[in-house]
């Protein structure tokens, strides 16, 4: 005896075979109370998470016209990593800097000179630290501070808590203009980013 296949029938298992296959992948519907504990504590430790980044680093942009480093707009600073190293970028709040820079603004420099050090601008406007030649030129004397180049050559020995900044420009704003940092005003290492 032959069995007649019921294609109404056969549809239906393979509907049921399919769904059960998905139902695998599918959970059942947890509570909102299950859900909204497990979305509080997924919050908390993201929170958390980023409150202890914010506190070490921050990501800022280079404010100044005249950049740093040419390649480069965006850094992270590293607040607590404060050891300071001759050649390592820092970020550090100016002094008043007026007209270009109000007081406070965050500047990027690198770190050419530390307590003890020798900096002299000598008359054709190259800087030398402990006798080395380091960066040359100061062309924002007069087109920003309207005051000879002259008036900034000289000679100085930094003190106890003077640490001199320069960019990698002639054009850089920087310790060549407003002299040395106190630590006091060092926020942390800079990293460039992009």
């Amino acid at each position: 005896m032959t069995q007649a296949i019921n294609p109404a029938s056969e549809s239906t298992g393979a509907s049921s075979e399919s769904s059960t296959g998905i139902n695998r992948f599918i959970k059942k519907k947890e509570s909102w109370t299950k859900f909204s504990i497990k979305a509080t504590v997924v919050l908390t430790v993201m929170v958390l998470a980023g409150m202890a980044f914010a506190s070490r680093y921050s990501i800022v942009g280079d404010p100044q016209e005249v950049r740093c480093i040419p390649d480069y707009t965006v850094y992270l600073v590293d607040k607590k990593d404060t050891e300071l190293k001759r050649g390592q970028l820092y970020m550090f709040l100016s002094k008043d800097l007026s007209p270009i820079y109000e007081e406070g603004t965050e500047m990027l420099k690198y770190l050419r000179a530390v307590p003890g050090d020798e900096v002299e601008i000598r008359d054709n406007d190259q800087i030398f630290i402990n006798g080395e030649a380091s960066e040359w030129g100061l062309g924002l004397a007069q087109e920003k501070l309207g005051q000879p180049s002259s008036n900034f050559h000289g000679k100085t020995k930094l003190g106890d808590d003077q640490y001199w900044f320069l960019g990698t420009s002639p054009k850089s704003f920087d310790s060549r203009y407003w002299g040395a940092v106190k630590r006091e005003n060092i926020i942390g290492r800079a990293y460039p980013l992009f």
